[in-house]
C-alpha cells in the first residue's frame, strides 16, 4: 500500500509540472548572465594598458615640443623688439643730428647778417656828426640847406634805429638758438648712450652703432 501511495505521488502529471518549473527556473537564472554577455559584446574592448601608456607619452612629448616652440617664439619676439628699439633710437638720433645741424646753420647765417649790420651801424655813427653831414652836403646846391641836412640826419637816424632793432632781435634769437643747440647736443648724447646699451643688449656688433 505504501508503494501504491508513492506511485500516486509521482504520477506523470506531477513529473511534467516539476519539469516545467525546472525549465522556468533555469531560464530565469540564466537570463541575467545572457544579458550581461550581450552587453559586453556591444561595448568595445578596453585597450591594453601598454597602448594607454604610449598615448600618454606621445601627448607629453607633444606638450614638450609645443612648450619649446612657444619659448623659441618668445625669444624671437623679444629679439625683434630689441631690434625695433635700436631702429627707433637710430632714427631719433639721426633726427636730433639733423636738427642740431639745421640750428647750427641758422646760427651761422644769423651771425653773418649780424656782422654785416654791425658794420653798417659802425659806419652810420660818424656819418651822424654835424660836420660829416655838412661836408656831405657841400657839393650839393640847394636853397634850403638846413632842411636838406635835417633830411639826411633823419634818414641816417632811422636807418640806425632799424639796424639796432634787428641787432637786438638777432641777439635774442642767438640766445634761443644756442639754448636749442645745447638741448639737441644733450639729447644726442643720451640717445647715443641708449643706443649703445640697446646694441649690447641685443648682442650686436659695435660697428652697427656708427
Amino acid at each position: 500500500m505504501q508503494t501504491n501511495s508513492f506511485q500516486r505521488e509521482i504520477s506523470p502529471v506531477r513529473v511534467f509540472k516539476l519539469f516545467v518549473w525546472a525549465v522556468f527556473l533555469c531560464g530565469v537564472m540564466s537570463g541575467p548572465a545572457v544579458i550581461a554577455q550581450e552587453t559586453a559584446k556591444d561595448q568595445p574592448a578596453p585597450p591594453p594598458a601598454s597602448a594607454n601608456d604610449d598615448d600618454i607619452e606621445k601627448l607629453r612629448k607633444l606638450v614638450r615640443q609645443l612648450s619649446a616652440e612657444v619659448g623659441r617664439l618668445r625669444a624671437e619676439v623679444a629679439k625683434l623688439e630689441k631690434y625695433q628699439q635700436i631702429d627707433y633710437l637710430r632714427a631719433q638720433l639721426m633726427k636730433e643730428e639733423q636738427r642740431s645741424e639745421a640750428l647750427q646753420r641758422e646760427l651761422s647765417d644769423m651771425a653773418a647778417k649780424e656782422t654785416s649790420l654791425q658794420k653798417r651801424l659802425d659806419e652810420i655813427e660818424p656819418q651822424l656828426r654835424p660836420d660829416r653831414i655838412e661836408r656831405s652836403m657841400a657839393g650839393v646846391g640847394s636853397t634850403r640847406p638846413e632842411e636838406n641836412r635835417d633830411a639826411v640826419r633823419t634818414q641816417l637816424a632811422n636807418e640806425k634805429r632799424r639796424i639796432q632793432i634787428q641787432l637786438d632781435q638777432f641777439s635774442q634769437n642767438r640766445l634761443r638758438l644756442q639754448s636749442s643747440i645745447s638741448t639737441a647736443e644733450a639729447s644726442r648724447t643720451v640717445l647715443r648712450q641708449r643706443l649703445s646699451e640697446a646694441v649690447r643688449a641685443a648682442k650686436l656688433s659695435g660697428r652697427e652703432v656708427n
